[in-house]
């Protein structure tokens, strides 16, 4: 990850911001809580020296954010190992500076302070040498703040690892669903041809049942959910156009049940088998097949069953067929582990089995 590719990020900015204000005041009240517990045996002496760790607590958050916030960050994120060296010593040496200059005159000037404290300040103001204390400033800043920061840098990639899979998962159901479409209406408009060879009065129906579901295809179900209500509206217009081709005795059935009026499912996830039950239930039968359908939902699942009778002989045409592949790859996607679909074949039947847990 390149280091211009940094950036605050709000998710979790109150993470980091609450963890500089524990390092900056947190650690040292709990040291004062402790020595006043333990040392001195009375523990409200903490607030004896309160002011100074307002004061002192103020300094350090200011130079820890910046050291954090504009150097450290930038350079985990980026993988910069000698810029992580570089910014921690130079931290070390500004944070040392800051403290005996800025802070130490800050204490000497205000009532805040207890007077020893002021003398300790005063004194240290006036040494003419400065202590950098390397070792203690690793152990009490740097190490805890470069952990935070490679934490932060884990989270974010697993975050933006986690939003590349969900745009691949969209992309490759946009993919399935662009097969589904033309797979679709290559099947119908052949069935309009069939009646329009035979000069069926029949055929401006079904070319205005076509119109229907091209509208709700092309306008509709691009969407990643649909009210179920519309759905099954589209494939009532499906199954009318099946009954329009097929002659009478043909037995064809669509039955639905307790249907949620709030229920919102993917488009056309279910017509695949509805369509593979006509397309090889029927492409053969001329005097007593049936296509079954029945749609039913309960509080716990949606489940659709599909039956339809198998031609004698029947053609070895491949009864799963690119839509039934595009579906099965569809409820892995949409519905891991939540989905069971169970088909089963014998000479004469040929039945779909699909229950959908509800979210």
């Amino acid at each position: 990850m390149k280091a211009t590719h940094f950036k605050i990020d709000r998710k979790y900015f109150w993470v980091e911001l609450s963890f500089l204000l524990f390092l900056s005041f947190g650690v040292s009240l709990i040291s004062d809580l402790e020595y006043s517990t333990y040392e001195q045996h009375d523990i409200t002496r903490f607030a004896e020296d309160i002011g100074y760790r307002l004061i002192t607590g103020s300094f350090s958050l200011l130079t820890y954010a910046i050291y954090y916030l504009a150097f450290l960050k930038r350079y985990v994120f980026g993988r910069k190992v000698v810029g992580i060296i570089l910014c921690s010593v130079g931290f070390v040496i500004i944070d040392q500076l800051i403290y005996k200059f800025p802070t130490n005159w800050v204490i000497i000037h205000t009532d805040l302070v207890s007077n020893s404290l002021k003398k300790r300040a005063v004194v240290d103001l006036l040494r003419p040498h400065i202590i950098f204390m390397f070792n203690y400033r690793v152990i009490r800043s740097i190490i805890p703040l470069i952990g935070l920061a490679f934490l932060i840098r884990s989270l974010t990639q697993e975050r933006e690892m986690k939003e590349l899979k969900e745009q691949q998962l969209v992309s490759e159901l946009n993919y399935l669903k662009a097969q589904l479409h033309p797979h679709f209406f290559f099947n119908t408009i052949n069935n309009i041809y069939a009646l329009a060879l035979k000069q069926s009065v029949q055929t401006a129906p079904m070319i205005a049942r076509l119109g229907e579901m091209m509208r709700y295809i092309l306008y509709e179900a691009d969407q990643p959910t649909v009210p179920l209500s519309r759905e099954l509206t589209f494939l009532s217009d499906y199954i009318a156009v099946e009954k329009i081709r097929h002659q009478a005795h043909i037995d064809i059935q669509f039955d639905v049940q307790g249907i949620r009026s709030d229920y919102r499912m993917e488009p056309l996830l279910l017509l695949p088998f509805i369509e593979n039950a006509f397309k090889h239930g029927l492409e053969e039968e001329t005097k007593n097949g049936f296509v079954h359908i029945v749609i039913c939902q309960t509080d716990q699942d949606l489940t659709l069953q599909v039956s339809n009778s198998v031609p004698q002989p029947v053609k070895k045409t491949g009864v799963s067929g690119i839509g039934i592949q595009n579906v099965r790859k569809r409820l892995d996607i949409l519905y891991p582990d939540k989905y069971q679909l169970d088909i089963n074949e014998t000479p004469k039947l040929y039945e779909v089995n699909l229950i959908l847990t509800n979210p």
